[in-house]
């Protein structure tokens, strides 16, 4: 009875945290009030008596009137200065939009759901996806994407087999939904932070810190794309391949900044900015054998590596 009553309190405490750092992270560029649909714990590790943080990723799309966001819940490991994850939340939102915007005529509404994209999905359909992508992953983690059902990730997402087939429309469909959540979170993480507010070298720097972090929180989704990328058809691995470019350019813009202003010398862009993606995703692929390392040994040996294959040698 006392460890049930102490995993109830540990699991509230979770619970408060993750929705005060959601909250946080959503009501920076959110125009309405956030009210709360639902929000899922999940315990990673037992939390020992350190102080937890809690580190927010918003995965839906700015602007749409539901607002989702993945909080990362950590302690410092006892006896260590390395992080360890205890918890992940998912916190789903409703934006209510403020009572004189309530008024706005038809021709101004659609004009805004215009600027949310013409993909962005309705309320309930981005809720139901985001619980298949839940439910799936912890599936396809388990059995490989060959050996699961879709009655298992119905079952793990908490729906019937006939609903879920509402919001995708095979088990491929399933897969690429778990690949562009992913990559929604690499965009909308990497687009939040400053990368132009340094030297180029600088901006390099905190790039690689803050993607190393962004993959220490989500190691499990990266290492379940690169694994199944094969298992999808053509057609949505060439979808994902363009989306990787997307993501490759942001990078090549910082590396072509050092460039242009001299700090950095001549180099294809294009291909170092692939290569030191690479290296940051390491990380996830290889942490099997390097994840004994500390996280900031593993960044000043990227540092290190990747400038000196750009800096300038002084003559």
């Amino acid at each position: 009875m006392a460890d049930f009553i102490k995993k109830k309190q540990s699991d509230s405490a979770f619970s408060s945290l993750a929705l005060e750092a959601a909250r946080h992270e959503l009501e920076r560029d959110c125009e309405g009030e956030l009210h709360l649909i639902t929000s899922t714990v999940s315990t990673l590790a037992p939390p020992s008596g350190e102080s937890l943080v809690a580190k927010s990723t918003r995965l839906s799309a700015k602007g749409s009137d539901q607002q989702v966001c993945r909080v990362i819940l950590s302690q410092l490991a006892e006896g260590s200065s390395k992080k360890r994850n205890v918890a992940e939340a998912l916190c789903v939102f409703q934006v209510k939009e403020p009572e004189a915007q309530d008024q706005a005529t038809d021709a101004e509404k659609a004009e805004k759901r215009a600027t949310t994209g013409k993909d962005s999905l309705s309320s309930t359909a981005e809720m139901r996806r985001l619980q298949i992508f839940e439910g799936a992953c912890k599936v396809i983690a388990r059995h490989g994407f060959g050996n699961s059902t879709m009655r298992e990730i119905a079952r793990e997402a908490g729906l019937s087999v006939p609903l879920m087939y509402k919001y995708i429309k095979d088990k491929d469909d399933i897969l690429y939904l778990i690949m562009t959540v992913n990559m929604q979170g690499m965009f909308t993480f990497f687009d939040n932070q400053e990368f132009n507010s340094g030297s180029p070298e600088e901006n390099l720097i905190q790039a690689v810190d803050k993607y190393i972090d962004y993959i220490g929180d989500n190691r499990k989704y990266i290492n379940l794309v690169y694994s199944e990328t094969r298992s999808l058809s053509a057609e949505n691995r060439m979808k994902v391949f363009d989306t990787e470019r997307d993501f490759m350019r942001r990078w090549q813009a910082i590396i072509d900044d050092g460039v242009d202003k001299g700090f950095f010398r001549p180099v294809n862009t294009e291909l170092l900015s692939n290569f030191i993606y690479f290296l940051c995703t390491v990380w996830a692929l290889r942490h099997w054998s390097i994840g004994h390392f500390p996280v900031d040994e593993v960044k000043t040996a990227l540092h290190e590596f990747v400038l000196t294959g750009l800096m300038k040698v002084e003559n």
